[in-house]
């Protein structure tokens, strides 16, 4: 092999390339074709397909230049990279859109109630069983769930979340229902301000959209109104003032623990730590909030709305609570909404009433 000379003159002619510097190539054109690239891109929306046109495209191209193979190698990677970040958010919405049930269906009344012809004559003028008291106030008793709105639909529907409501008064225009807000207006329930619709049900006669018409300012406690399409029965709810209660009395408690719908338990008034609040020893769980605490008599002591959760405090032990219903008394610490189908003064002239029991020796009704 002859030897390679090279001259001074060709080695001072040569350029050496400065350390440090950047090395400037000339830039090559894509081997995969702008036409070939575009319509990859609509797949990506799909991934099954996106996956098949990969598989595809990866075997027609194995015997290409390792040049155009890594091309079309990495162009496929970035597609298949976005249509699973796409297919995901479609699988999360889907599944968001289907997590409650659909009611059977929906209306502006429950058919039910309004058939009605009679309702309870309470209080009751003597002490009642738990049988009787249980066939008279169950049926005053309704399934609440917020309203939500799905995805990408104008039609309200159930949320995920359970919970009670009670009748306090009926009257030709409608239901005058009380709830916790917390039932009522779901989480975010101490900042909810404005309409606010809720889905109740009787359990037999699909559902209906009641709305919020007040708030209580300060205690978890909220109404509803639920319009009426017949029916001229009427009832009026007997409660007991804060003042009346006493610690250790028999009480009742009617509501959906679990998703047990209709359950009725009882137990004692436990406490009156004050403030309107009754600590109760009737067993609750969730589904139980908004729902009613009767005595014996039928009378209304208060409203379900927390208990100390054993995940929470291990050794917790059945401590329940309900805010008092002689909070309905003042309607001046109520915010009520406007802009409702409800009748004006609805709560003022719910209170306007003689069925209170005010004193704890009125045992007696008074009819």
């Amino acid at each position: 092999m002859d030897p390679i000379v090279i001259t001074t003159h060709e080695v001072a002619q040569a350029q050496v390339p400065v350390q440090g510097a950047p090395e400037v190539r000339p830039k090559v054109p894509n081997p995969v074709p702008i036409w070939a690239r575009l319509l990859m891109v609509p797949l990506v929306f799909v991934l099954p397909l996106m996956c098949l046109a990969a598989l595809i495209v990866r075997l027609s191209v194995r015997g290409q230049t390792p040049r155009l193979r890594q091309s079309w190698s990495a162009y496929l990677l970035t597609l298949m990279i976005i249509s699973g970040f796409l297919s995901t958010i479609f699988m999360v919405l889907s599944v968001s859109l289907s997590w409650a049930p659909a009611p059977d269906a929906i209306g502006a009344a429950l058919s039910g109630l309004d058939e009605r012809n009679d309702f309870p004559v309470l209080p009751a003028l003597k002490i009642m069983s738990g049988v009787e008291l249980s066939s008279k106030l169950k049926p005053m008793v309704l399934l609440a769930s917020p309203a939500a709105k799905r995805w990408f639909s104008h039609t309200e529907s159930m949320s995920g979340l359970l919970g009670a409501a009670m009748i306090l008064q009926t009257d030709e225009h409608g239901y005058l229902l009380a709830t916790a807000r917390h039932v009522a207006d779901g989480p975010g329930w101490q900042s909810k301000h404005g309409a606010q619709k809720v889905m109740v049900s009787d359990g037999m006669n699909g559902w209906a959209v009641a709305q919020v018409v007040g708030r209580h300012k300060q205690l978890d406690l909220a109404l509803l109104w639920l319009e009426r399409r017949e029916g001229t029965a009427l009832f009026r709810q007997p409660i007991a003032t804060y003042a009346s209660v006493q610690t250790g009395e028999k009480i009742y408690v009617i509501g959906h623990p679990e998703g047990l719908n209709f359950s009725i338990s009882n137990g004692i008034v436990s406490r009156l730590p004050g403030r309107d609040v009754l600590q109760i020893s009737a067993p609750v769980s969730p589904g139980n909030s908004g729902g009613p605490v009767y005595d014996e008599f039928g009378n209304l002591l208060g409203v379900v709305t927390s208990k100390v959760a054993r995940s929470m405090e291990p050794e917790a032990e059945n401590l329940n609570f309900a805010v008092s219903t002689d909070a309905l008394m003042h309607d001046t610490d109520w915010e009520f909404v406007s802009g409702t189908a409800a009748p004006k003064n609805v709560l003022a002239d719910f209170v306007r009433q003689d069925k209170v029991r005010k004193a704890p020796a009125e045992n007696a009704a008074v009819q």
